[in-house]
Order: C-alpha cells, then structure tokens, then sequence
C-alpha cells in the first residue's frame, strides 16, 4: 500500500543553522510559514521541512500511497484502533496518526514528482570502457554534490518487532532485510528501492539518519568532502554497504544525526518472489568494506527522551 517516501519533518532548535548545513550539503531552500523546506534540484517535491523548536527532533515521516491503498490502510488503521486526528502541525494534506511509539506518520495520495536532472553516468565495466583513449574529466572537483531524491531514512525504536509488524500490517510495506531484533529494512509494498524505510534499536525513537541519492561515487565524495572542509563531523565512510548493497557515506548534521550520501541501490520489484531476506548479526550487514570501522556513536541514539 505505501509505495513512496514523500518527505520528512524535522523539529530543530535554530532554523538557520539547518539552513547552513543543508545549503551545503546540496538542497535547495525556500521558507514556507515559518518553517524551512528543502527540494533537490531538479525535482518539485519537498524532501525535508525544518521546524523551528527547543530542540532537535524527528518529527513526522510523510509516505506515498494511492487512492486504493489510502482506503486500505484507512480501514487497516481503524480495524486496529488506531486514531485519524487533524494534522497536529500548521500544514498537512491527507491523513495523520501516531504509530506504536507515538512518532507521526502523514499518509498522502501521491507520487513522487520525476528528476529533471540528467541521468546518472554509466559507470566502467567489463568490455564497456566509456573512457578508452580519454582522459578523465575533474573539472567537476571542488564543486557541491547535487542530490537527486531522498532515498530512505532509518528510525531508531525501543522495539524493532513491533514497529516492522504496525508498518507491515496497516500500512502494506514488506521486509528486505534485517539483523535480528537490531534492525529491519522495509521497502514499499509496490516494490522498488531495497529500502525507504528502517528501525534500529534503542531505548527511545529518534532519527539515525536521512540518505540522499546522488549520480555516482565520485558525487558521494565531492558532497562529503565539501562537508569537512567546512568543518562538520565525519560520521562513517566512504563504504559499500550489505543490506540494499549501496555506496556511503555519512556526515553528522549539527545536532548529531546523520546525513547519507548515497548511490547504486538494490532495487526489489513487485514481483518480489525471487527475494529471500536475510536475517544476519548487525556486524555481518553493515558494509562490504569501508575506509574505516563504523565508529561506536555510530549506532547512538542522539535525540532526547521525550
């Protein structure tokens, strides 16, 4: 039933230290109210809206559907109790409710707008040398990456099972892969991205990180680079990753979540019948390699108790 990531809001303690950052890791701002919302280039969907706060929180997570799949998960949702209320911030189409761990969700009949941008490069392989007798083009070096889309975020959870069963269930979406009762990645129930979706485990709900997709590795790097020169933290990478087996790399955003470049994503379809998950310990699905360790605060729960 939820076949898209639509857009996430997020509560932060000043608006324009946000703006600082996102502005630099590639978005593009405008106001909105009060508020700050931020698009990739090329594509006429906001993709974050900062909210303005005593301090930083994940607010609300905003997923896709169709008109069959609202009237799906709107009987799912009644079936099991659980309440439709008025939007409880200044704006919002279709349908709000709280899940298990009382975090918002926005449920929208709507799909994601397109990408203007030019399609990704080829990359090299076997017998398909794009670059034979040419010499590579660094022209690009210096320059801010150009994120194309909000890929997925991760969520943390006091509890993985109940969250993957309230997702599951009510909203239609379906497991790819998950590390016991660490971690799970959901993707849409129309198939698509290995994941738009996950929970990691902690004792209270929060944000771990939002991921951004960008044209190739070199994009990965340029955004990151950019990033610590300017002084924010480095958060894990360069690497490949097992589960969804794209490439990464982390950068702390200002109030210590998590910011993901990332690209070459495993994509499931619909026809999912081929697709067996795995269920691994969490050191066996973190990275096929990496330029270091993930570091220990690399799993920690920054957000504040409520």
């Amino acid at each position: 039933m939820i076949r898209s990531l639509l857009h996430v809001g997020m509560t932060v303690p000043d608006l324009e230290v946000g703006r600082a950052f996102y502005d630099l890791f590639g978005l593009e701002t405008r106001s909105a109210g009060d508020d700050l919302v931020f698009r990739c280039e090329g594509r006429a969907q906001d993709q974050l809206r900062l909210i303005e706060g005593p301090r930083k929180k994940l607010s609300y997570v905003s997923l896709g559907t169709n008109a069959d799949g609202m009237r799906a998960i709107i009987g799912n949702l009644e079936r099991a109790g659980v309440p439709l209320v008025a939007s409880p911030f200044k704006f919002g189409d279709g349908i709000w409710f709280q899940d298990p761990h009382g975090d918002w969700v926005n449920v929208q009949i709507a799909e994601p707008a397109p990408s203007l941008l030019p399609n990704p490069p080829e990359i090299n392989a076997p017998g398909n040398y794009r670059r034979s007798g040419r010499a590579c083009d660094v022209s690009s070096l210096g320059k801010k990456a150009r994120p194309r889309r909000l890929g997925h975020l991760i969520k943390f959870t006091p509890d993985v099972d109940r969250s993957v069963g309230f997702y599951c269930q009510l909203l239609g979406m379906k497991v790819s892969d998950r590390a016991h009762d660490i971690l799970a990645f959901l993707r849409g129930g129309a198939g698509g991205d290995h994941h738009m979706l996950a929970f990691a485990k902690s004792s209270h709900t929060g944000l771990h990180h939002l991921s951004f997709e960008v044209s190739d590795i070199d994009e990965i790097e340029l955004g990151a680079q950019t990033l610590l020169r300017a002084g924010y933290k480095d958060g894990f990478g360069l690497g490949r990753h097992v589960g969804g087996s794209n490439y990464f790399h982390y950068i702390r955003d200002p109030w210590n979540s998590l910011a993901e470049y990332f690209w070459d994503i495993d994509v499931i379809p619909e026809d999912d019948s081929a697709w067996v998950p795995m269920n691994v310990g969490p050191e066996q699905i973190t990275a096929v390699w990496a330029q270091t360790p993930p570091p220990p605060e690399f799993v920690q729960n920054f957000e504040e108790r409520d």
